[in-house]
């Protein structure tokens, strides 16, 4: 039997003091760098590197200086008008002192970030890229423009009454001149057209009192203009459920004002006055009621179907004016992303730009409509609902009223008398 082979154990060597107090500081070492790492990770203290984003060679100035000196067509699409007049824009509002270079953006181009906005109706992530600047620096320029066109000395300029006296439209033309020039005792009277129109906007806040009859989120806007497509008054701001006679009243409280002698046309909505001279309630109005297809247009067979029908076609200038307006902006269909202000002003500026470009360059495919204007191409144009003369408020008087119905009875009569005249199957 071999002999058992014995195992031999070696005794354990005993841990210095040196070699724990070394441990520790390891351990302690990896606890820290984790920590720091998940701190890192979760805050996002460790980022990469930053990239550029907008990085092309052709920048917002190069791209407005190529547009200008370029085919005449193609800065009509891109800024809406012709480059002589985008730089006489430019010159104006310099010259102003309202208007000046900054450290980074000229003046010129801070123009054309704001006229670029309202004729494509852009979002600022499309402004960022035509223009290669940051989005804190297109909301900048788009809130100094809005403020520039809408609320400084080039909106007063633009937007005002006109001279007091008979328009050229009325003046030169017999159907009008004999009738609509009279006003009480005055010879001669400044016609102009009045209306109310809904805007498409966008808010956070889906309020009731925003959304018109169609559900859709609207501001309503009270404006006037007169026989040249010029806006004369542009009262925005006001929710989409408000009623026309509640926008005239607010505008009267506030100091809209006529001389004597002077009147607005209106629609059916809004209360017959001394400012306001409005048609038959219950009469045929519209001009397209005055054609049934094909055939022969509907003949006027009373005083009051006559009156309308020449209210209507003094009146659609008024219509035109929107309708122009905003197939020239096409920022007014939108519904850009800014706050409600922001777009109460929009449609300010969009006016006083609207008139500049009409007084400084009428000539323009978009101005070149007949008096046969049809609303139904647009949004937010259509005609509107007799309903909507059942939520005005009454803001005349008993006597004003009175007033003003005599001054359209006695208009009304004596259009008839000359009107059978040549339709003896009338009389």
């Amino acid at each position: 039997m071999p002999p058992l082979r014995t195992r031999r154990i070696r005794p354990q060597p005993q841990t210095s003091v040196a070699v724990i107090i070394e441990r520790r500081r390891s351990v302690v070492a990896n606890a820290v760098i984790a920590i720091i790492f998940f701190a890192s990770h979760l805050l996002g203290i460790e980022r990469p590197l930053p990239r550029p984003m907008h990085t092309s060679i052709l920048s917002g100035s190069l791209w407005i200086d190529e547009i200008l000196l370029g085919h005449p067509d193609r800065c009509h699409r891109e800024l809406g008008m012709s480059a002589a007049l985008f730089l006489l824009l430019l010159a104006e509002l310099v010259a102003t002192g309202d208007l000046a270079d900054s450290r980074f953006v000229s003046a010129q181009e801070q123009v054309a970030i704001f006229v670029y906005w309202l004729v494509h109706g852009s979002s600022q992530r499309e402004l960022q890229e035509r223009f290669q600047r940051s989005g804190d620096t297109i909301s900048r320029y788009l809130n100094k423009g809005l403020s520039l066109f809408a609320t400084s000395s080039f909106y007063d300029k633009y937007v005002k009454d006109p001279v007091d006296y008979t328009p050229a439209k009325i003046l030169e033309d017999p159907r009008w001149y004999s009738f609509f020039r009279y006003w009480q005792d005055v010879d001669t009277a400044a016609v102009r057209s009045m209306e109310f129109m809904s805007w498409p906007m966008s808010l956070s806040n889906t309020s009731l009192r925003y959304r018109d009859r169609h559900g859709a989120i609207t501001q309503n806007v009270l404006a006037a203009c007169d026989f040249d497509l010029l806006f004369t008054f542009v009262m925005p701001d006001y929710e989409g459920t408000a009623a026309d006679g509640l926008l005239f009243d607010h505008a009267r409280r506030n100091g809209f004002a006529l001389p004597p002698g002077c009147y607005y046309l209106a629609d059916a909505a809004f209360p017959n006055c001394d400012m306001l001279m409005t048609p038959y309630r219950g009469v045929r109005y519209h001009l397209k009621e005055w054609k049934q297809g094909n055939q022969r247009p509907v003949t006027p067979q009373n005083p009051q179907e006559l009156f309308n029908l020449q209210h209507a076609q003094l009146r659609v200038v008024i219509e035109r004016c929107f309708g122009v307006n905003k197939r020239r902006f096409d920022v007014l269909l939108s519904r850009p992303e800014m706050g409600y202000e922001q777009q109460a002003l929009m449609v300010g500026a969009a006016a006083a730009l609207h008139n500049f470009m009409r007084i400084h360059e009428p000539i323009n495919d978009l101005d070149d409509d007949d008096d046969d204007y049809d609303l139904n191409g647009h949004p937010f144009l259509g005609e509107r609902e007799e309903v909507e003369v059942l939520d005005m408020i009454p803001v005349v008087g008993a006597v004003e009223k009175a007033r003003a119905d005599v001054r359209h009875d006695r208009i009304a009569q004596a259009m008839w008398n000359v009107y059978v005249q040549d339709h003896p199957d009338l009389q």
